[in-house]
């Protein structure tokens, strides 16, 4: 009776889906400063997967460089992004000991990815398959150094290195070598490039992860709401664009001022007026508010040319703009966080206008405040339609705080790793962000701050990204997936629009659609994030995992099996 109802409890328990997380140890080939030069070693990484709240830790020793600190962050997001799940369900620990003081970099990335993947589904890892790489944000794997004295350490843990795409050739002192050639006829190691994770994942468990496709949906509220915007917009523009023309017909300045008016109140409506007629009603909103700033500048250009003290002019316009006030009036947490951050960015601009007031630069000072101006109507015109929303509970203070400075931290961590990896405009444009979050966060303006620390983050993922590569359709399409998922399983407001102004840049400017995709995909999160919403970690592995469909003659975990039993029976 009693080995019968064992037996049931058995099987009752192997036929259960599998939820526990588990821990993974993969090996890291790595490269040590010695009195001859670099030499390769190996080093190991653990990585436990816990439910908790997102936090990642790292524990090496030898004390590691911030940068693998920063390189485990990003891998814990591409292994989640890989998954399309929430990575704050779980806590990460990432355990790294090494026999050797090994070398400061990011090359363990893609490892730490792998290890991390296997972990969320519960899978074995084959150790006969080695690898080495950055990770980028988007799932890429960066180019790296030390390729030949890590094959070579890896050769004796191993039978297959995985080594960046495009790294085939190593440059050395007595020429290119070719790494294929070289580690198969010194240490019979076969070493393949792989592009992304995806590919790599499947070297190590011979399962394929599962592609999701995603249409975008627009919610009928968010179509109703954003119609209503876009045509107050657009009639809001028009009515500053005949003001704008009847100003400077009357106005009694020279030509060449004149001219230069005109120019301003002619920027044209139709890109505007065309998205409205598509639909695209949050596209016709931004470029009718693109244009209004022009027709704006050129009303108060002509009062600020016709004026016959010009510093009291400015003066005059910067104090009538700092008495608006603007108290936001709803619980909605994404349509506070879309006034709040318009109307500190209208503050901005006016505090902008007053440093170049004060540096005697009087017609930039009335340009800021046309700008601060138009951003001010935005602001209004949002906190007009709050009971178009539906409400959410509004997250308290102190908790508020935390979520800010986390994400600030979060960012900044993603931005220190690009800047190691692809220093440039995208990444200086992060870091500018991140100081502006800070100083936000300083002054109580939270949403401001976690929208600009997300917008950071999204920048900085970017910027390492496309680093030296001049077609970005890939990468467009991860995103444009990955927004997708988010705002299906979110219906958000914000994401929506962001999405939808990432498909009409798209036609003209990739780039620029690749910023909006991403931001779309973060600002989606936002309530979820800034809520701390706690859902139980709960994982089935064949939702996201099926069995690789592999060619038997070229199979990794073939040939390392087949190596192995070799090695037994002839050399035991």
């Amino acid at each position: 009776m009693r080995a019968g109802l064992f037996l049931a409890l058995f099987l009752f328990v192997l036929i259960l889906p599998v939820h526990a997380l588990k821990e993974t140890t993969i090996y890291m080939p790595a490269v040590e400063e010695t009195d001859y030069g670099q030499s390769g070693v190996m080093a190991t990484l653990t990585v436990n997967v816990k439910e908790g709240s997102g936090h990642v830790y790292v524990d090496t020793w030898p004390l590691a460089k911030i940068d693998t600190q920063a390189s485990a962050r990003i891998a814990r997001d591409v292994a989640c992004n890989s998954l399309y799940i929430d990575c704050s369900r779980y806590d990460f620990f990432y355990t790294i000991r090494s026999d050797a003081e090994i070398v400061g970099g990011p090359s363990g990335g893609a490892a730490m990815a792998i290890a991390t993947l296997a972990s969320l589904l519960d899978l074995e890892i084959n150790n006969h398959v080695l690898i080495t790489g950055t990770i980028n944000p988007d799932g890429s794997i960066g180019p790296i150094g030390g390729i030949i004295e890590k094959a070579q350490a890896s050769s004796e843990k191993g039978s297959i290195f995985l080594i960046p795409d495009g790294q085939n050739l190593v440059k050395t002192d007595k020429g290119d070598v070719d790494i294929k050639k070289y580690a198969k006829d010194n240490w019979n190691l076969t070493v393949t490039q792989v592009k992304d994770i995806k590919e790599s994942f499947s070297y190590f468990t011979n399962y394929v992860l599962k592609e999701k496709t995603m249409q975008f949906v627009k919610t009928e509220q968010y179509q109703t709401v954003m119609k209503g915007f876009g045509l107050e917009l657009i009639n809001h523009s028009k009515e500053l664009q005949n003001v704008c023309i009847d100003n400077a017909k009357i106005s009694k300045i020279d030509y060449l001022s004149k001219e230069q008016i005109m120019d301003l109140c002619n920027q044209t409506l139709d890109e505007a007026q065309s998205s409205f007629d598509d639909k695209t009603y949050y596209s016709a909103a931004s470029l009718a508010f693109s244009t209004s700033i022009s027709y704006q500048y050129g009303i108060k250009l002509s009062g600020f040319l016709n004026s016959s003290d010009k510093k009291e002019f400015a003066k005059t316009y910067l104090d009538s703009l700092g008495a608006e006030k603007l108290e936001i009036n709803t619980t909605n947490i994404e349509l506070y966080a879309i006034i709040e951050e318009r109307y500190s960015d209208a503050l901005d601009n006016i505090d902008l206008g007053w440093k170049d007031y004060y540096e005697g630069n009087y017609s930039k000072a009335v340009y800021d405040g046309a700008y601060a101006e138009e951003r001010l109507y935005t602001a209004k015109l949002w906190n007009q339609h709050s009971e178009d929303f539906p409400l959410y509970i509004k997250t308290t203070s102190d908790q508020l705080s935390l979520v800010s400075n986390n994400a600030i931290s979060d960012a900044y961590s993603v931005f220190t790793y690009t800047n190691l990896v692809a220093p440039g405009t995208l990444s200086f444009e992060a870091g500018s962000l991140i100081d502006k979050a800070r100083e936000k966060h300083k002054k109580g303006n939270y949403y401001t701050a976690i929208i600009l620390a997300l917008k950071a983050k999204s920048d900085a993922e970017i910027a390492c990204e496309v680093a030296g590569k001049t077609n970005y359709d890939y990468i467009l399409s991860l995103h444009k997936k990955s927004a997708l998922i988010a705002i299906n399983s979110t219906n958000s407001i914000i994401g929506q629009s962001y999405f939808e102004y990432g498909q009409t840049l798209e036609k003209t400017n990739k780039m620029s659609a690749l910023m909006y995709y991403t931001y779309a995909e973060k600002m989606s999160k936002l309530n979820d994030l800034v809520n701390q919403k706690v859902i139980s970690p709960s994982i089935e592995p064949t939702e996201y995992i099926e069995p690789l469909k592999y060619d038997y003659i070229n199979s990794p975990f073939l040939s390392s099996y087949i190596s192995s039993f070799l090695s037994y029976w002839f050399f035991i």
